[in-house]
């Protein structure tokens, strides 16, 4: 009987597991998807989000054939950007250089893993344009890069990671042509490389001046050393089921967007039952803020201040900066007090500048062909830096302006989406291709201060460095920027731009390097 017993057993215990084994569906198995490159030696990896998108398990392979899991730490997937964090650390780490010094006909130099070969590519190119949308940006790369090199860097001559190769960019005709390629700026990864524990931004664009003295063969075979040493090849496993390695975690802009308010800081006055102002609201705001200003005005013109000449007086007082539902460093909303100031009613023009340049106090702009074309000499100049924007402004005897002076006379007091209220409606009546027109011509544009074209003409520089979490520390008197920081704030934007970029309170940065066909300024001066 007891044989009997152990027979049956066994005879079940066969078949349970043959049945278990036939039922269970297989594994995914890890199949070459991409490349990326090693940013910090606790295995932190930056790639191309669309590398990575939909994988149920990820898998790094650093030279030497040495495989580790990998999780998702966090994604960008506008600028197809995606931070991983590998099960190892000990790596060597590439050296970062500014995006914002790239400059077309360039070398470059493209490394990766091109039809998921287990050898990796090098490829050398230009620069051969960098277009743009907006405050955005993408180089344009004369390098025959192909399939598998997606998430890969690309190199300027000095061995410094500037970009991140990507396919989700296609070129203006819609066929891009052979030997061409696209990179995603550097400068669009800090949101992400903020995630990991004590990164040194200020080491970007260090180790240039220390490559710049190593010259000849032994010193560029050095430099692709060091590429090849901290490029590695990305695995991914997709399939139906799910896999023990943790799920890619959601973007941050969705993770953060709904998360519930924490505890206020300096500066941080929380809003969670604030509303948009509807229309009705929005014109009884203006006349409001009209009949304040003109009081203030008369009573300066009284005492015999004169006023500057194409200033808006912009008076004293708080207003909502932020936003509740925008990105991440767009928040929390917050109460702001700012000092009476002045600021230019218009963006500075390629007239203007012009006679900066004329008395020796200005540099030209990077690219002449706007400020050249005399039929734009009243159209905002462009293709300035932030230090070219601030040496203006100085020969003026003004300043640039602070982020909350910009936002605060972009949208008045209540806390409304666009300068004219909330309509999107409007932004539609203006989505054109890239491009600028004459200052002031903008009518429904104008603030409620009556200062014009702060958006829908060309992006500005501002005074203050940018830091994504700034808003949850910021003074709530006159707040500057945070002391230090990589990238300088760019604020507005150009129409056609989608409308979260065209919200008063979106902030774009670059590094202080950049110019840009989009990129201009005004100018601010303190008041009485």
């Amino acid at each position: 009987m007891k044989n009997l017993i152990r027979f049956v057993i066994a005879i079940m215990s066969v078949w349970t597991g043959t049945v278990w084994a036939t039922e269970r569906p297989a594994a995914p198995s890890e199949r070459p998807s991409g490349t990326g490159i090693i940013v910090h030696s606790d295995g932190y990896i930056l790639t191309a989000q669309h590398v990575i998108a939909n994988a149920r398990r990820v898998i790094v392979v650093t030279p030497g054939e040495v495989r580790a899991s990998a999780i998702v730490v966090s994604t960008d997937p506008e600028h197809d950007l995606a931070l991983l964090k590998a099960d190892t650390v000990g790596l060597s780490e590439a050296s970062l250089g500014h995006a914002g010094a790239v400059r077309l006909d360039q070398e470059v130099i493209a490394v990766g893993f091109p039809f998921g070969l287990r050898e990796v590519s090098v490829t050398r190119g230009r620069i051969a344009a960098v277009r743009t949308k907006g405050v955005q940006r993408v180089f344009q790369v004369d390098a025959a890069v192909n399939p598998g090199n997606s998430g890969g860097p690309l190199y300027n001559a000095e061995g410094e990671v500037i970009g991140i190769l990507t396919t989700k960019f296609s070129h203006p005709s819609g066929i891009v042509p052979e030997g061409m390629a696209f990179a995603v700026p550097l400068s669009y990864a800090t949101p992400l490389l903020a995630n990991i524990d004590g990164f040194d931004f200020t080491a970007i664009g260090k180790s240039r001046s220390v490559k710049k003295a190593k010259k000849g063969k032994a010193a560029d075979d050095e430099r692709l050393a060091a590429m090849l040493r901290t490029t590695v090849r990305i695995e991914t496993a997709r399939g139906a089921d799910p896999s023990p390695t943790p799920m890619t975690p959601a973007p941050a802009e969705t993770t953060k967007r709904h998360d519930p308010a924490p505890s206020t800081a300096q500066g941080e006055t929380r809003n969670p039952s604030y509303r948009v102002p509807d229309q009705a609201a929005v014109q009884q705001v203006n006349e409001q803020l009209r009949k304040t200003q003109q009081e203030q005005l008369q009573a300066l013109t009284q005492q015999g201040i004169p006023v500057p000449e194409g200033m808006v007086l912009i008076p004293a007082g708080e207003f909502l900066m932020g936003s509740e539902d925008g990105l991440p460093d767009m928040r929390p909303m917050h109460r702001v007090q700012v000092s009476t100031y002045w600021l230019d009613q218009h963006e500075v023009t390629n007239r203007q500048y012009r006679q900066c340049m004329e008395s020796g106090g200005c540099a030209p702009p990077k690219d002449h062909s706007a400020y050249d074309d005399a039929a734009r000499a009243d159209h905002p100049v462009t293709n300035v830096t932030w230090s070219q924007a601030r040496n203006y402004c100085g020969w003026r005897g003004k300043r640039l302006p602070t982020e909350a002076e910009w936002e605060k006379a972009a949208r008045g007091i209540d806390g409304r989406l666009y300068p004219w209220g909330n309509s999107d409606e409007m932004v539609k009546t203006r989505a054109t291709k890239n491009g600028t027109v004459p200052v002031g011509s903008i009518e429904f544009a104008r603030s409620p201060y009556g200062v014009a074209d702060l958006v829908m003409n060309a992006s500005e520089w501002v005074n203050d460095w940018y830091a994504e979490d700034f808003y949850r520390s910021s003074p709530s008197r006159d707040p500057q920027g945070p002391a230090r920081g990589a990238f300088k704030v760019l604020r507005g934007g150009e129409p056609s731009d989608r409308p979260l970029e065209l919200r008063a309170s979106y902030r774009g940065w670059d590094d202080m390097s950049y110019w840009g066909p989009s990129v201009g300024f005004r100018c601010a001066q303190d008041g009485s």
